[in-house]
């Protein structure tokens, strides 16, 4: 991601639209997952214990092993762990390992096209679909294994809603930095807040081994269809692996001058 590392405020809060509350500031891609880029005071105390519940499931729950085995960023450095305990592979005790010779792993969720793409209803929920896929260290992975003749046990927790909801605040927040919150119908919202529920619909993933690059990388896209602009952003975390590359649909723009205001804003923020 390029740009500053601060956003100006949209003025409310970016989720629920609220004025007469205090606003805090949102880490765009969030700080746990190594996040710098922000959106100055744009949620509400409300909407900011939403997004961090769906947050810390993929922090600790998905990926805690793995952050804490890889030195992730935590507010919590006094209560990270510093050995980790994995069950024997005879299922007979538990053998307590230091946390950074454990090769722990990133589970991702490769999905395939979303449904919006696919020309699909939004009742339809493809989400069963979702493979599991581990970026892990080989180098480490191979070490563990001659030093306790085994291999690693992968722990963590299956958390797709969660992961989905995840994709979409970091991609809705992607395009409030070139655009304001009247610019466009953000479709993604609902399922940000919970009030939908299939995520399939509008996030999704593309095939392709993707180039390695240094921390997460977020892009702003457009297509026209007819005379409106859908909105879709490409997400993908950890860019220094073969993590997948995410797309979310976020919302549409639709008038003539409303699209053309729109693009002239995008262009300015690449």
């Amino acid at each position: 991601m390029r740009g500053p590392a601060s956003y100006p405020s949209k003025g409310a809060c970016i989720y629920c639209g609220a004025k007469d509350r205090p606003l805090r500031d949102e880490h765009i891609v969030p700080y746990s997952l190594s996040g710098t880029h922000i959106l100055l005071k744009a949620s509400c105390p409300q909407c900011e214990d939403m997004t961090k519940k769906f947050e810390q499931k993929v922090a600790r729950d998905l990926w805690g092993d793995a952050r804490t085995s890889f030195k992730q960023p935590t507010r919590r450095k006094k209560e990270r762990r510093t050995h980790i305990e994995i069950p024997l592979e005879n299922g007979h005790g538990i053998q307590s390992i230091p946390i950074n010779e454990y090769p722990a792993g990133f589970v991702f969720y490769k999905m395939g096209a979303c449904g919006f793409l696919q020309g699909l209803p939004e009742t339809t929920d493809i989400s069963a679909s979702w493979e599991f896929v581990v970026i892990d260290d080989d180098k480490r992975r191979d070490a563990f294994r001659l030093e306790h003749g085994r291999h690693a046990i992968l722990q963590f927790r299956h958390v797709p809603d969660d992961f989905g909801r995840l994709l979409a605040k970091i991609a809705y927040c992607q395009v409030l930095t070139a655009l304001d919150l009247g610019d466009f119908r953000p479709l993604i919202l609902p399922y940000i807040t919970g009030k939908k529920s299939n995520l399939s619909y509008l996030v999704g993933s593309i095939g392709g081994v993707p180039e390695g690059e240094n921390g997460y990388r977020l892009t702003t896209m457009y297509a026209e269809r007819g005379q409106d602009l859908i909105l879709l952003v490409e997400v993908r975390l950890y860019a220094n692996t073969h993590a997948p590359t995410y797309q979310v649909i976020v919302g549409d723009i639709t008038g003539t001058d409303a699209v053309k205001s729109a693009i002239t804003k995008l262009a300015k923020a690449r």
